[in-house]
């Protein structure tokens, strides 16, 4: 049986609102025989860190940021979580999201029966019911007494709960994805900062590479809707992330607390600009962060590319490294600068990209594993020729054959090993992706069916307005 692990990102202070309750009572949910639990913290102080020494006594593994902001910012901890994790897929859990026991298992159940370690494209989002002050009671009430607290897997039933269920996230922050997947996407985008937005950036990519279905009317903006009766803005699409999970009974619920005493913590008109743009970048080029090495990777690799698609080829296979270094260059450098270059970030192999003319030629006697991707005989086919320390051993063929994913338009976003035998390098399979679905499909009911996209073109819906200006600056001096 596959093990998941769940990350747990936080950072407890003296504000954080029933956080070493919430955590225990949290910890103590998960089946252990299904998931190993990863608590990534983000700069507890000492005076507030006891819960975390408690719990990691305990045998869960916690694991602290080297080099925490002053701003909590989730997206930065996700990725540190999903680096030090060592299981095929993973999960994210806030602090404030809970389920029982039983839940958890579903979940797990609904990525093995995805085959998620194996198929790396496919994922889904954890449906989130935000739950009222009063709601919270209702449903610890209903646990305790072994009472359902959904009584209908439906939307409908949802939107009747409204002293209960302030919202639901259908697209939610809970993503259950392939874990190094999400390492060669680069994880949430470093430019964001607090919170806000940040989920979106990634929930964007992982979708534009398996697209449920056509993409709703004014993708790219944001009605500030996480509702499902109207096929518009980037927020419907993602929800179908999480409907089929929710319609298989799945799904986690938010526990209420204050809003979040810190200032600069809310960043939504900074955050959701810059993810307009990291969105547009994306679908014209494949513009995305830098990929994700593994804290437990094959050492310290040199790669040179000349061109983005020797970056691109190589995207899948970076997270392999515990460390790397891309240099740019036109042609290949000669013995004496490639063992400077090596000798500077202390490498284990160099890797040199297709694009990269010239001839690579050994420094003698270092004891550097050069590996050279070049063209094979067929469009996507690609060798890899190992040139071992001393030469004298021939050379070792490796290699595989990448696949191209555009978008509607042309545009090259990710090139995918469908598989990949690198030896020392690792070895990559894709495995399938999922096929998008047309409106008929009964997953798409809620928005409409057939008739969701001309209807939500039909409707003009316009975006919730913002806070008055008043109530923005507050936010921003405050905090609050």
């Amino acid at each position: 049986m596959t093990k998941i692990t769940l990350i747990i990102p936080l950072r407890l202070t003296a504000e954080t609102y029933e956080g070493e309750l919430r955590l225990r009572r949290l910890v103590a949910a998960i089946p252990r025989d299904l998931f190993d639990i990863l608590i990534a913290d983000y700069g507890t102080s000492e005076a507030q860190a006891k819960p975390l020494r408690l719990i990691e006594a305990s045998g869960v593994e916690v694991a602290r940021h080297p080099r925490p902001e002053r701003l909590f910012s989730i997206g930065k901890v996700r990725d540190f979580g999903a680096v030090m994790a060592r299981n095929p897929v993973i999960m994210f859990n806030d602090v404030d999201f809970y389920g029982s026991p039983d839940m958890y298992r579903a979940i797990h159940a609904e990525a093995m029966r995805r085959d998620l370690a194996r198929n790396r494209f496919d994922f889904f989002t954890v449906p989130v019911l935000f739950l009222t002050e009063a709601g919270v009671d209702s449903w610890f009430s209903d646990m305790t007494a072994g009472v359902p607290f959904i009584k209908q897997n439906t939307p409908d039933w949802l939107e009747s709960q409204g002293d209960v269920v302030q919202s639901t996230a259908f697209g939610s922050s809970a993503m259950v994805i392939n874990r190094e997947h999400y390492l060669s996407l680069g994880g949430h985008a470093p430019e964001f900062s607090g919170h806000g937005a940040e989920d979106y950036d990634i929930l964007h990519r992982l979708a534009a590479l398996a697209p449920k279905g056509p993409r709703p009317h004014a993708y790219l903006t944001d009605f500030k809707d996480n509702g499902v009766r109207n096929y518009c803005g980037f927020r419907a699409f993602f929800a179908l992330y999480g409907l089929e999970a929710f319609e298989r009974g799945v799904h986690l619920v938010h526990l209420w607390h204050p809003r979040r005493r810190e200032k600069g913590y809310f960043r939504p008109g900074p955050n959701f600009r810059l993810l307009r743009r990291l969105m547009r970048a994306f679908d014209k080029a494949g513009a995305m962060p830098s990929p994700l090495s593994d804290a437990r990777g094959q050492g310290a690799w040199l790669v040179y590319c000349r061109s983005a698609a020797d970056v691109m080829l190589m995207r899948q296979i970076l997270p392999h490294a515990s460390r790397y270094r891309i240099v740019r260059r036109r042609r290949a450098p000669g013995p004496a600068r490639l063992l400077a270059d090596a000798r500077d970030m202390r490498a284990d192999a160099i890797l040199v990209a297709p694009d990269v003319a010239g001839r690579i030629v050994a420094p003698e006697g270092q004891g550097l594993a050069i590996y050279h991707f070049s063209p094979g005989a067929e469009v996507g086919d690609y060798t890899v020729i190992r040139h071992p320390p001393h030469m004298s051993s021939g050379a070792e063929a490796m290699g595989g054959r990448a696949l191209d994913i555009r978008s509607d338009r042309g545009a090259v976003l990710f090139r995918s090993w469908i598989r990949f035998d690198g030896g020392p390098l690792g070895r990559i399979e894709s495995g399938d992706i999922p096929p998008p679905l047309s409106l008929d499909d009964p997953l798409f009911a809620p928005f409409g069916g057939a008739e969701a996209a001309a209807r939500a073109r039909r409707a003009r819906i316009k975006p919730k307005k913002k806070s008055g200006w008043w109530v923005r600056l507050k936010r921003r001096l405050t905090g609050l």
